[in-house]
Parts: structure tokens; sequence; C-alpha cells
């Protein structure tokens, strides 16, 4: 063992030279910021080979790992030490330096032999410690884990490791030397759900940096990739010659001292509008570090209608500010489509901005509704549940296509088709699949000896959401006979005496999706005149806000079926906003901000969860209710970086049903979708998710018992879906929002705004505008119901008006 340390890092390096533990001097908390093998062996996972530092190399062909050649050691004093591996024709050396307040890390690859080498690939492990730790007290979780984000593309590659308590020190590493191609990651994981445990889920992943990556880690990713596929290309190295990659690895405080860092080691700052809709304003911001120039800005987009990339120079369009190094890019898109942004400087480096134009999004919703209705609706036709929406599953979430359609129809113009099959999946399928002979009070033990207490939610939700329905819409029953079946699901899923089994009555005291509407359904009870339902929901949860708060300050609302999960402390910070705990929501806070990712790619912003995809990834569903999560917080909290993230998240997760994306192996038809897109690259447990979207059918056949088991007969990819745009529309569906930054000046969330002599004219996003708000001054502007206004106006004097 090899240690390293200065007044700002401790570090050990194993006998074979790979980093196994870095920790920041000073951090209360002594987080080992790398994959520790001790924890590996004690949570039973065997992949050593992948520790920090490891690497393989492929040479025509021939693939040499470092874990079977045995490295040279040489330390240089107390601050630095050179790995060396020789015994190949290409040598690597890993050379770490302390130097005051960073470790500077340099990957050299060295042509020994005495002709030309071609290197096809070379990946170094880069294993920070994303871990999911098996710990129900979650403190481990948030004090010694990480969220990695990763920022790709050109000569100033970074990467923010960002603490999941959100609490500082955390770790920015900048790339200051060579190109990093792409990050891609391996997943290690324990999954004990059939085992009826909860938590039953924990894992981590290893991340690797491919330093030459000729696209045969994943060739289908590669081969659609046309953002960052230009640089997947082998390097010929000749006879004597180096390639170096140096990186540096710099504490920072939050995500504003992340880029401030990458500033003084000579990297570009944007501020962005990551996705806008047709029609929108795309505006960036960039400052140029001290010495650098601009020389011209590139734009690539995609033609909605063609496989052409089109290729603009743009550069006239940059405004320099009056700092003298920072310009201002404004751009109205008329078209959807993805966009790659290309900086080119002077010294002829380059740094790019991937960001998206989608459709109208009011459009991408009827898509979505018919597509449903004509293609994913069972009929009198199929054998096994003939009126559920397809795929099948016994999982509650995949109800949230069944809410989505009834919220869609209740706040625009209704589809009397759409909500029929709504209502008939609702009576004849959901009823009679998840209650025994169709009876509230005994759910059926779909999962073998248990049932989820949280489909109850799913189940609430739909009910509740046929009884905001027009009585002439509906066929089946009445709006309020739907009312009291809502209340009756929601008695039973908070009352944890109902429930015999331990795993039931567990779940039933955790929090859920059924925030969203528990408020208004209360209400609705109230004024519909159902008093005794009223007053036996209302004292549940009421109990259930007590229990909460009773145990939060252990953070017990972060753990739901697994060990740590935003949707656990999501839904856990919505709920105290609506009981008016505003410390503890403030405290839940911290941890949703830590999960929503930052990125120079509009695909990297989404809330992080990993099990789906079995890497980073956007989730439909849960990215889009942590989002709506965070938006709330804003609305109670105030503090605007809630609101940004917010936006940011909900409009990575609508990457799932973009049929203008390009980039992805996987294309959708208007209206089609898939629940998940695998934002790694390659994704090395399944190469052919990397960069690609999918649903839960590319499991059949598995050989992990769990989704062996809970998808052996799915055939369709747009499972668990719905509840997320539910979540969009009551917020961002319908409202944009202005604040002002840290200088005074305006920004606009979900819109853009304009500058005029009379004050700011305001252009909404929204799929249905009809709110605007400036929380900061305690303005609201609500149309009529029925009316809509894409654009209004705010004058000087703080007052909203429409925009004739």
């Amino acid at each position: 063992m090899t240690i390293l340390g200065n007044e700002n890092f401790r570090m050990e390096l194993s006998d074979r030279g790979a980093l196994q533990s870095l920790i920041l001097q000073g951090d209360p908390s002594e987080m080992n910021w790398v994959v520790d093998p001790s924890y590996l062996k004690e949570a039973g996972y065997a992949d050593t080979d992948k520790l920090f530092g490891e690497w393989t190399i492929e040479l025509d062909g021939n693939i040499i790992k470092s874990t079977d050649l045995l490295p040279k050691i040489t330390p240089e004093g107390k601050h630095r030490v050179i790995v060396d591996f020789e015994g190949a024709p290409i040598a690597i050396r890993l050379t770490y330096s302390l130097e005051d307040e960073r470790l500077r890390w340099t990957i050299e690859a060295m042509n020994r032999s005495t002709q030309s080498v071609r290197i096809n690939g070379l990946h170094v492990w880069f294993s920070l410690a994303y871990v999911m730790y098996r710990d129900e007290n979650v403190q481990r979780n948030m004090s010694q884990s990480c969220a990695v984000f990763p920022h790709l593309g050109g000569d100033f590659a970074k990467i923010a490791a960002i603490r999941r308590s959100n609490e500082a020190p955390h770790l920015g590493v900048y790339g200051v030397q060579g190109r990093t191609v792409t990050v891609g990651t391996y997943c290690s994981y324990k999954n004990r759900f059939l085992e009826q445990v909860s938590p039953s889920l924990d894992g981590l992943l290893y991340h690797r940096l491919s330093l030459v990556e000729d696209g045969s880690s994943m060739t289908e990713s590669a081969a659609a990739d046309w953002i960052y596929g230009g640089a997947y290309s082998p390097l010929d190295l000749d006879a004597g010659e180096t390639s170096s990659w140096e990186y540096i690895f710099h504490p920072c405080q939050n995500r504003d001292d992340f880029y401030r860092q990458g500033m003084a080691y000579g990297h570009p700052r944007w501020s962005y509008t990551p996705v806008l809709t047709r029609g929108g304003r795309f505006e960036a911001v960039v400052d140029l570090p001290q010495g650098q120039a601009l020389r011209e800005l590139r734009l690539y987009n995609t033609s909605p209608a063609t496989e052409l990339i089109r290729q603009e120079n743009i550069t006239n369009e940059a405004v320099r500010l009056e700092s003298g190094s920072s310009y201002n890019i404004s751009l109205q898109r008329l078209e959807p489509g993805e966009h790659k942004l290309e900086l080119g400087l002077e010294d002829g480096r380059t740094d790019i901005l991937v960001w998206n134009v989608l459709e109208s999004i009011d459009r991408i919703l009827e898509k979505r509704a018919e597509w449903l209705v004509n293609n994913n609706f069972g009929g009198t036709g199929e054998a096994e549940r003939p009126y559920a929406f397809r795929p099948l599953s016994n999982q509650g979430e995949s109800l949230g296509k069944v809410a989505f359609l009834l919220m869609k129809n209740s706040m625009a113009k209704a589809v009397p088709e759409q909500v029929a099959k709504a209502e008939i999946a609702a009576v004849l399928d959901v009823k009679e699949h998840w209650f025994e002979g169709g009876d509230f009070n005994h759910p059926r033990p779909l999962y073998g000896e248990f049932y989820r207490i949280y489909d109850l939610d799913y189940i609430g939700h739909v009910f509740y959401l046929l009884s905001r329905m027009d009585g002439s819409l509906l066929k089946i029953h009445s709006p309020r006979e739907y009312l009291q079946w809502a209340a009756e699901i929601m008695c039973l899923r908070l009352d944890p005496e109902r429930h015999s089994g331990q795993r039931e009555q567990d779940e039933s005291r955790l929090n859920g999706i059924f925030v969203l509407y528990i408020l208004d359904l209360l209400e609705a009870l109230k004024q519909s005149g159902l008093s005794e339902e009223y007053k036996r929901l209302l004292t549940l949860w009421e109990q259930f806000g007590r229990n909460l708060e009773t145990g939060i300050q252990q953070y017990e609302g972060a753990i739901t079926e697994h060990f740590y999960d935003n949707a656990g402390f999501g839904p856990t910070c919505e709920t105290l906003c609506h009981l008016g705990n505003k410390e503890e929501a403030q405290r839940y806070g911290q941890l949703i901000l830590a999960n929503i990712g930052f990125s120079n790619d509009y695909r990297v912003q989404n809330p992080d969860r990993w099990w789906e995809a079995l890497s980073y990834m956007i989730h439909s569903l849960w990215g889009g209710l942590v989002a709506g999560a965070s938006r709330v917080a804003y609305e109670f909290l105030g503090d605007p970086e809630y609101l940004e993230a917010a936006y940011r998240s909900t409009m990575a997760v609508f990457n799932c049903y973009d049929w203008n994306v390009r980039s992805t192996p996987r294309r959708l038809l208007p209206g089609e979708a898939a629940s998940t897109y695998s934002v790694a690259a390659p994704n090395l447990n399944m190469p052919e998710l990397s960069r690609n979207r999918f649903g839960q059918s590319v499991f059949v056949g598995a050989s992990d018992s769990l989704f062996a088991s809970l998808f052996s007969g799915v055939t369709g990819d747009d499972w668990d879906m719905g509840e997320e745009l539910v979540a969009y529309l009551m917020g961002f569906g319908t409202t944009t929002y202005l604040y002002r930054d840290p200088r005074g000046k305006m920004r606009c969330i979900n819109g853009y705004i304009e500058e005029d002599s009379e004050g700011w004219i305001v252009t909404s996003y929204a799929a249905y505008p009809s709110r605007y708000v400036l929380l900061e001054d305690k303005l609201e502007y609500r149309t009529t119901e029925g009316i809509l206004e894409p654009r209004v106006r705010l004058a000087g004097g703080g007052i909203f008006s429409p925009c004739l």
C-alpha cells in the first residue's frame, strides 16, 4: 500500500497501483470518494478488477488488462507516485501528484515497440463512490456516496461528483489535456425483491473513461450518435510516440463553484437553455477564461423530415458583452430537433453544448393520447385482461397511462373515446385485477405472497381523476361513486391496521405518489358532502403526517423498496411542504438538488436513478415525479435553485416521448414512447442500451430472477409511463415562472421574456398556458377557466395583463 497526503488530500494506492481511498482533509464525514475494496468484500461484490486506475487496452484486436500485469510503483516523496505497466507494445503510466488544493492525475500511453501500433480502445476505470449502501438509516448513503454528472464533447470534459446529502465539499474533475471520448458504467447489484424483503435493492456503478474508443464498445449507439460519434476512432501511435491525458481533481462547494473552478483550469463557462419548444428562443451566455479568444460558433441540428445533419456558422450571432470575454447567443428555432452548438477557440480547442427543441408539448400530449387508445388498449379480443392498457403489468405504475388520459381530457377539449376507454379499463380491469372479486377490502397478492401498498396510490389516483370528469362523459358509474371509491382505496392505503402482512404494514407508513392528489381528494370529499369518508381519510392523513414527522430526523422518508430512493425523498419533500413543515422540507429538498443532474448535455440533467437501466438513466416515471417535487419545493421554499432543477429535469424526461430525436438507435413514431433512456455510453451491462431508449421488454428472458419474473411476457417499451405527465400538467403544463437572478436580472422558466419600454412580454412553453408567477413579488396571474394565454405582459409596475 502506498499513502500520499497533504493539507487537502489523503490517498491510498493498493499494491496494484489502484486508487482505493481518496479523502478530502477537513471533510467532517471523511468520505472516501472512490470505490472502496473493503466495502466490496463486505457487500459481496467481486468486481475488484474495476477499481479506480485499472484499465484495458485493445491493440489490433487483442485486449490487454491491467489486472494481468504486475505494475511497478515508484513513490517520489510524499506527494507523488508513478505506476508503470510494462510487458506490452504499449506501456501505460499513471501518475498521481498532490499539488496544494488539487490532485493531478496523468495517464500516458507510450509505444515501446519499433513500429506503429493501432489502439482501438483505451479504457480506464474511474470508479468514484457511486454506491447505494445497504443501510436503512440512510446517513451512510447521504454522506458517503455521490451522484456523477459528466460533461463531454470537445476538449473540455469535466465531471461533477455531488455528495448525495448536497453538503460540501463535493468533487470536481477537469480534463486539462487530451480528449475524453465518453464515460461508460458497469453495475453490480443485489436484488431481493422476490424474497419479500423491503428494502430489497442495492448496488453501485463503476464509471469508465474511454480515452480512445472506436465505437466497438457500443456499435448500435455509435452508428446513430451524430452528436458524439465523430470522436469514435482508433489512435495510431508511431514507434516511440506518447499520448497523454491529464485530469485535475479539485473540491468544490456547489454547482456554481464547480463551474468557477473549471474556468480557473481553462474551461469555458456556459449558462444556456437546455430545452425549448418549437418557435421558442434558445439563449446562452459563454464566459471565456483569461487568455482565450472566440474563433467561431457552429450549430449542427437534425432535420425532422430527413436524416441530414445541417450545419450553420452562427459566429455573427454572438454578441460580445461589456466584460469583453463573455458572449450572448440568442436564436429563435422554428423546427424541432436536437442541436449541437460547437464553440471553436483561437488555440484550436473546442467545447460543445447539446440542447433540444421539442414539438409544442400540447401536440406531444395529444399524439400520446391517440397512440394509447389506438395501440395500447386491449379490447374484447384479448384473452388476458382484455380491458387493460398494454403492456400488461402487476405494478400499479402501469396505471399512469389511464391517469394521464383522464388528466389531459380534463384540461383540454375532451375526446369521448379516450375517456370511455380509460373508464372501462378502470372498472373492468383495474378493480377486478388488483382486488379479489373487485372488493377494495381485499387486495390481490399479485407478487406471490404479498401485494404492494404503492400500487394503491396509482389506483386511487385513477378513480379520483374519474370523479373529476364531466358526468356526461362517464358511461358506467357516476363521478360521486368514483370519488367514494378513491376515498375507500386511500383509507386502505394509509391504515396499517388493515393489512395482515408485515411488509404491507411497513409500506403503508411510507410516502408515495398519493401526495399528488390527497389534498384535492379531501377537498372534493368535503365539497361533495361525503362527510363520513372525509373525516375518516382526514384522520388517517393527519396521522400519517405525524408519523412522517416523527421519523424525519433520521431521513426515513428516503427509503422505499430500495435502501435510498428518490421515489422516497422526492414525495417526502413534497408532503412536508403540504404539511407546512418548511424546515424539514428543506432538509429533504437538499437530497433532491443533489439528485438532479447538470451538464452541457440536456440528456444528463435528469434525476439520478440506475436500477431499470443498470446505469445512469432518464426514468420517465420517477424522473418526472422527482422533478415535480422540486417544482413544488420552489413554490413553498422560494429558492430558484429548485425551480431551475425542476425544469431542466422535467424537459429531459420528454426525451422518452420525443419522436424527432435522431441520436439514439431506438426511434419513436409520433405518440410512441419508451420508459427509459440509458444515459451512459457504453452501458457495459447491456451495450445495446448505450445512449438508447428502451422499455422492460429488453429484459424478457433475463438471467436476473426478478426481471425474468416481472417481464417474461412483456412486449412493449412504454412501461410505467403517464404519471409523470400528470405531474407535468399540474405544474409546467400550465405555469410559467419569472424570477430575478443574483444580479437582479429578470429570468424566465418554461418560456422566454423580451423587454420593451413598458416592461416584459412573456411567452410560455406550457402545453396549456394559464398561469404566470413571479413568486418573490407575490405576483400571480391566472386566466379565466378554459382560456389559454400563451403570451402576457408584465408591466414595470408589477401588473400582469393579456398581451394583445
